[in-house]
């Protein structure tokens, strides 16, 4: 039962959990741009309180959400958005149960990444059945409308006409593009995002005394070295002139340059904290990876590149002790 006040779960916790998590859920499926931005946060409230309030209660509260929130959403003609949000609400409740098993951060992202994929398949099933088309068919006007929505919305924030009409009269040959690449867009989105919840869970459930899993040192995180050969493999078939083996090597690389990605960036909070640099400047540089893409590049070299070089010099020092 909930109780109004005590020690155990309170009305308040289940009540404040429903509000903060439906209004997540309601800005992430406005826009296309709030939903690229909040849809990876949205399911830390539910992650945080479905932990907080135990299963069964946390599950009441998902039900609750969901409920407020989609009906809120097809009331403002956006009921488009209710099938992602539903995935991604999915994902906090699976990220609650797989931090109980305290594993390592590479297995809690990998199993909520193939749990993931179940209700994902389920709901691609269904649609597909409903439609009686094929997925990738099914995707398609999809993927035109949210292209052409964004373009909408960049037009409006001032972008050059140019650019704008470029992309409205390619907007059927950039969603089919994205649509072969989706799989693998589909594991780094869900690993990302899971990422992103697990640092933020980490911070929060620690101030709040909650238990979390200690994933120790993440700044000392290193990729698999056997990773290079998947990445020299993809590339390689990126080579092979066959549209088939080409689009698996592409997911695969960007899969691999995703890992490494979170590698480089290991290495830089590694020198942030090294160097003690200014929390305003490290979130300056966090910023400016969202949005001027081209400072993933040399983050992703650092990743892949201390392979070799060893840039925090891990290696040296295990072979001092080893001395």
């Amino acid at each position: 039962m909930l109780s109004n006040k005590g020690k155990g779960i309170s009305l308040r916790d289940f009540l404040a959990g429903v509000v903060i998590s439906t209004l997540f859920l309601i800005f992430s499926g406005m826009s296309p741009l709030s939903a690229s931005l909040l849809l990876f946060i949205a399911p830390l409230p539910i992650f945080y309180y479905y932990t907080k309030l135990g299963r069964n209660h946390g599950l009441l509260l998902v039900l609750a959400t969901l409920l407020i929130s989609f009906s809120t959403l097809e009331a403002l003609n956006r009921g488009a958005y209710v099938p992602l949000l539903c995935l991604f609400t999915s994902l906090g409740v699976i990220l609650a149960e797989i931090v109980k098993k305290k594993v390592s951060i590479e297995i809690t992202i990998l199993a909520s990444v193939a749990v993931f994929t179940i209700p994902l398949l389920v709901l691609i099933a269904y649609l597909t059945i409903k439609a009686g088309e094929a997925p990738w068919r099914l995707m398609e006007p999809y993927m035109v409308n949210a292209i052409l929505e964004s373009v909408q919305h960049y037009s409006e924030m001032g972008v050059p006409t140019e650019q704008v009409t470029l992309l409205k009269d390619n907007a059927r040959k950039i969603a089919v593009f994205f649509i072969r690449i989706l799989p693998a867009l589909g594991i780094v989105s869900i690993a990302l995002c899971s990422w992103l919840n697990l640092l933020a869970a980490r911070m929060i459930f620690n101030r709040r005394n909650l238990d979390f899993p200690d994933f120790g040192d993440l700044a000392g995180w290193k990729s698999p070295e056997k990773l290079v050969w998947i990445l020299i493999s993809s590339g390689a078939m990126l080579l092979i002139p066959d549209d088939r083996f080409h689009y698996v090597g592409l997911n695969l690389l960007i899969i691999c340059l995703f890992v490494y990605l979170l590698h480089g960036l290991a290495i830089v909070s590694f020198f942030f904290r090294k160097k003690n640099v200014p929390v305003f400047l490290r979130t300056l540089f966090y910023v400016l990876l969202i949005f001027q893409q081209m400072f993933i590049l040399p983050v992703i070299a650092a990743g892949l590149f201390d392979l070799w070089i060893d840039f925090r010099k891990f290696n040296k020092k295990t072979s001092d002790s080893a001395a």
